[in-house]
């Protein structure tokens, strides 16, 4: 079968949609489909050689909302030439796909998110133009229970949404050696260490971590916090830890290349990251990281909001605490660290549901089970 995916979100742009499109053309790539992916062109190089797929970029990416009119004019003589378009993006993919359809009867299916289609529910115009983009592809993807539960909120018919969890890759595996000079780099050694990884961004709960240390310090000391990731509140947060007097015990590297983070995992004895809802309606609509995490058999203290419930099962695979409540936070936190059978125990349970269902060959396969049996 020809797939187009056409996303503004593909790597060199980090994040979980980016992560959604990667993943996904790799996987239909393997099993022998032709798939085309176009991406946005940006300065930061990726190596679009060395992917299964066709990538295919257009530029304009920094235009806002004006780079639909590049997008379409580098998708569109793709659309007409394929069998299949997957909108990784509604406001973007799903135009294209819709389109299509009416063009050349071509089927599209969209995928949702949460935050993507509920910023505009009470934007009567965009609300409108969403929902019926929706409504007419062959079906819609929803990551999580309540992604799912919110599209129907928005309008968009039960019938017509198929709720499948996103995955995560095989852990990556690193002799000990070079694990320990990960943590020599980063001056870890000796000491435990809480490990996020993330958009710096409010909701993320960046902030709120910072603000629990102290706490978690007093009942174990020498705990490290490590905050990976870039955005707008990284120098809040150590403008916080350097407030607290704690700024030897939180690090924030900025971004990592590939095997620094994935010895960071396999270092970590807790992966942490209580994000919320903000001010806006934004929300997690499941959280890649999570099962990421649970990749390399770690446990997990997360935010009890949006779809995270689905990716992390409270008492099973970690904890789901009030992301609003720094005090409950530190005391999951104390709990984990301090109790390594527990640690372990919600580590290869998290471990466990990453090898039996949240993997990306099994959101790929299940995606093709509900092709055949829509179109």
């Amino acid at each position: 079968m020809r797939i187009l995916i056409p996303t503004v979100d593909y790597p060199p742009i980090e994040g979980g949609i980016a992560t959604v499109a990667l993943q996904v053309s790799r996987q239909l790539a393997s099993l022998g489909h032709e798939v085309t992916v176009v991406a946005p062109e940006l300065p930061r190089g990726f190596d679009d050689a060395g992917e299964p797929a066709t990538i295919v970029r257009f530029k304009g990416y920094g235009l806002g909302w004006l780079r639909l009119i590049p997008f379409l004019c580098r998708a569109w003589p793709l659309a007409k030439e394929t069998d299949l378009i997957l909108a990784i993006n509604i406001a973007y993919g799903g135009v294209l796909g819709w389109l299509a359809r009416r063009a050349h009867g071509i089927p599209y299916v969209t995928f949702a998110y949460a935050y993507e289609f509920l910023k505009f529910r009470r934007v009567p115009v965009l609300r409108t133009l969403l929902r019926g983009l929706y409504r007419r592809a062959t079906f819609t993807v929803a990551i999580s229970r309540y992604t799912r539960r919110r599209l129907k909120e928005f309008g968009v018919p039960e019938e017509r949404i198929v709720t499948i969890f996103p995955g995560a890759n095989p852990a990556r595996p690193l002799d000990a050696e070079r694990v320990e000079a990960v943590r020599q780099r980063f001056e870890l050694s000796g000491g435990q260490m809480i490990l996020a990884v993330g958009r710096f961004i409010p909701r993320k709960g960046h902030l709120k971590l910072v603000a629990a240390m102290p706490e978690v310090l007093e009942h174990c000391p020498n705990t490290h916090l490590m905050l990976v990731g870039r955005g707008p509140c990284l120098d809040e947060c150590i403008e916080k830890a350097r407030a607290l007097d704690i700024e030897g015990q939180v690090h924030c590297p900025g971004y990592v290349d590939d095997v620094t983070l994935a010895a960071l995992y396999q270092a970590c004895d807790v992966f942490a990251l209580p994000a919320g809802e903000d001010e806006r309606g934004q929300v997690e609509g499941f959280g890649i990281v999570f099962s990421e995490a649970h990749a390399y058999g770690k446990p997990v203290v997360a935010g009890h909001s949006g779809g995270v419930p689905d990716a992390v099962v409270d008492g099973l695979t970690g904890f789901l605490v009030d992301p609003h409540d720094p005090h409950a936070l530190a005391e999951a936190l104390r709990k984990v660290l301090q109790d390594p059978k527990l640690a372990r125990r919600f580590g290869e349970a998290g471990r466990l549901r990453i090898a039996q269902e949240l993997n990306w060959a099994t959101f790929t396969q299940r995606l093709l089970d509900t092709l055949a049996a829509n179109l």
